[in-house]
């Protein structure tokens, strides 16, 4: 009984060690997690960037509450402070740079600070803390400013709120976070509907000597390749239609769908379906085709700023998201779909079109419908 036991043992263990994408969700999928989620939320302390306007200047240097609160604030190691220069109109610049978080420490802060901890009375110094409400972050630098505010408090007033933060959204009633994630989650299925159709159905043709047969037909790679890539596109088409349905039923979704982000889903299938291509190239089974498209696709998923806002992450991997093709997928749907910036949309869309005429060229040149 024992050999018998250990005669189908081996042969499970043998299945196992064939069988690519087993072993990539058994082993490597949990990997790329632990390191992906490890590498964010390891982080003994992840700072933001929270820009300052200080506009209580004294010949042209800060006063002193001034001074103090932005001390305060760089040392509790939680930001980049980055200052706004006092000249500009910083709701604007806020806006225009589509910023997550923006205090404002106005004109005659300092007296005001002043008067309300050394006469009473119930009067107070407000500073303005400007914040994008779609985004997550903003909830988290909103906490922590107020909680060193709130420490200056008790430090120098025995908790009496001498000094108070007034918060204001850049776009109020316009934007919500599912507005921010749609257009995230748009690219992503654009991304994995077109490699993952590429890849399965190169793998499937391939073993089933498909491509023999149309070897010996006057259709060219090239034409098939494309034929492939305009399903994709029309798939993708079709899933962003039932997202934005579900969007705008269930959530009263507010984003704006024009010509530059129906462009830019196109060529973000165009480019996906190349990828897939050249990853399928390199594949000679179906299962290895799933682990290997699997390989391409969650590292950029949680990488390029669709479920965590690039801000959010450490350095390293802000550098790593710069150079995935979906981080200027989502970006540019953004720019299109919410912020209303054309430029920046126009500049993401060009640039991924660039990139997707690339990767059909290389994807139809390495492509074989013969063994080697």
């Amino acid at each position: 009984m024992t050999s018998h036991i250990l005669l189908d043992l081996k042969a499970c263990l043998k299945t196992f060690a064939r069988n690519k994408s087993t072993i990539f969700w058994t082993l490597a999928f949990p990997s790329v997690l632990i390191l992906i989620f490890g590498a964010i939320f390891s982080q003994s302390t992840v700072r933001n960037d929270l820009y300052v306007q200080n506009q209580d200047l004294v010949d042209g240097e800060a006063s002193f509450w001034s001074d103090q609160v932005i001390s305060v604030l760089n040392e509790t190691d939680a930001f980049n402070i980055k200052m706004v220069d006092v000249s500009i109109n910083a709701t604007d610049y806020a806006l225009e740079n589509r910023l997550d978080s923006l205090l404002i420490i106005p004109q005659g802060f300092n007296d005001s600070a002043n008067v309300a901890l050394f006469t009473g009375g119930g009067s107070s110094a407000s500073m303005t803390f400007v914040y994008d409400q779609s985004s997550s972050s903003s909830g988290i630098v909103q906490s922590i400013v107020m909680g060193v505010v709130e420490s200056m408090n008790f430090e120098f007033s025995d908790g009496r709120h001498y000094l108070v933060v007034e918060g204001v959204t850049i776009a109020p009633q316009r934007f919500s976070f599912i507005d921010f994630f749609m257009p995230g989650v748009i690219g992503m299925t654009a991304m994995t509907t077109s490699i993952f159709t590429s890849v399965a159905i190169s793998s499937r043709f391939k073993e089933t000597g498909v491509f023999h047969k149309l070897a010996t037909t006057p259709l060219k790679r090239y034409e098939w390749i494309l034929s492939r890539t305009i399903f994709n596109i029309l798939v993708s088409y079709l899933g962003m239609a039932v997202m934005l349905l579900i969007g705008v039923v269930a959530f009263n979704m507010t984003i704006t769908v024009d010509a530059v982000s129906l462009v830019m889903v196109a060529m973000a299938s165009l480019l996906f379906s190349g990828i897939g291509m050249i990853i399928a190239r390199f594949v000679k089974d179906p299962d290895g085709a799933d682990a290997a498209a699997n390989v391409i696709t969650f590292p950029m998923m949680f990488l390029s700023g669709t479920f965590f806002e690039l801000s959010q992450m450490p350095q390293f991997l802000q550098a790593i998201a710069k150079v995935l093709p979906l981080t200027y997928v989502s970006e540019g749907l953004r720019a299109a779909m919410i912020f209303g910036q054309a430029d920046q949309a126009i500049f993401n869309t060009v640039l991924v079109s660039i990139m997707g005429v690339i990767s059909i060229i290389v994807g139809s040149w390495i492509t074989k419908w013969e063994d080697d």
